[in-house]
């Protein structure tokens, strides 16, 4: 499902929820709707009420407000590129926000980086140059008349950079603050929906922007029964993430978001171009050097807990041993005590 996702999800919003027919703000308020129904659905089904008892709105705005406001202006941006470039390009210039990742979790949460990690990071930065300088695809575009190229790749990097300041505080709320998964992508959808709910409310009074669009056409205007595959392809897309990571770990992920890429290479065939041809196995590539590290790291934590568990047999088998022999020279100590009498 995540692979499906990935790959297809540019093609299905820029199909079906483009910016050019339905207001981007109407699109980010609905996907933060449902975000919060299956964010919330989940949270029950998964701990109960446990943690909605003890949900404070003070706590829940400190953690997961300045979050919720990057993604929406993020989730904009992106509708914006949807308009301009294909998903292919999307993907693969999408992938420089874990360059931005990575740097911020070095610098905030001190984690350490291995030498596979850094040429991975490397070969991102230089998949996005290539993509960014395809000449071939800017051509492609204006002749056309599809999109402007340069400005789409500007709007998805920025969204890249954005996404990448987004995902260390959240990071750093789920792992040093032990903040609930399902909780914070349903509070997320909820902050996200009320920054452009009052961006939509200023924008009215201005008359300009998707306030003015709506106010002269309404809230769901451009929407069709088809509006909201994407829709709920985007809002259960965090969600999954979760339960991927959840279940088969950093790695499953990484392989799910690998086919992913491929699925959008075969799906966007006709639009390839040399350049890009070169970033796929490059991003291929990158990808494969993440999911090699985290082996390496689980297989080292499990030999070390193998070791451990090893240890601890052998101290049991030990102090047992030890215990045998003393209730041994007991019992013949008394036997001779026994003989003497």
């Amino acid at each position: 499902l995540l692979a499906l996702q990935f790959g297809f999800q540019p093609a299905i919003t820029s199909k079906f929820a483009t910016g050019k027919l339905i207001t981007s703000s109407a699109i980010i308020v609905q996907e933060g709707v449902l975000k919060v129904g299956f964010g919330l659905q989940a949270l029950v089904l998964s701990s109960g009420l446990s943690h909605i008892k003890s949900w404070t709105f003070t706590e829940s705005l400190k953690k997961a407000g300045i979050p919720a406001v990057l993604y929406a202006v993020q989730n904009l941006l992106t509708l914006l590129a949807y308009d301009e470039i294909d998903g292919l390009t999307y993907n693969i210039l999408n992938q420089s926000k874990l360059l931005w990742n990575a740097i911020l979790v070095w610098i905030f949460l001190n984690e350490k980086f291995s030498y596979a990690q850094i040429v991975s990071l490397l070969l991102i930065m230089s998949t996005t140059i290539l993509v960014v300088t395809d000449p071939a695809k800017s051509d492609h575009q204006n002749e056309a008349k599809s999109g402007a190229f340069a400005l789409g790749a500007t709007y998805t990097l920025i969204a890249s950079c954005i996404s990448g300041i987004a995902s260390t505080l959240i990071q750093y709320n789920l792992q040093k603050l032990k903040r609930n998964s399902y909780l914070m992508s349903a509070e997320l959808g909820f902050y996200s929906a009320v920054t452009l709910i009052l961006k939509v409310a200023v924008e009215r009074q201005l008359e300009v922007g998707d306030g003015l669009r709506i106010k002269n056409k309404g809230f769901f205007t451009g929407f069709d029964e088809w509006s909201l595959l994407p829709l709920v392809s985007t809002s259960l897309g965090g969600i999954v993430v979760g339960q991927v990571t959840r279940t088969v770990g950093g790695v499953g992920k990484a392989y799910a978001l690998l086919t992913g890429l491929l699925i959008s290479t075969f799906w966007h065939s006709d639009e390839i171009t040399i350049r890009l041809m070169l970033a796929v196995p490059l991003v291929v590539v990158a990808f494969w050097l993440r999911i090699q590290t985290k082996s390496v790291g689980g297989n080292t934590a499990a030999a070390a807990a193998s070791h451990r568990h090893d240890d601890d047999d052998a101290g049991k088998n030990t102090s047992s041993s030890n215990g045998r022999r003393r209730s041994a020279r007991i019992r013949n100590l008394a036997g001779k005590k026994a003989r003497e009498r």
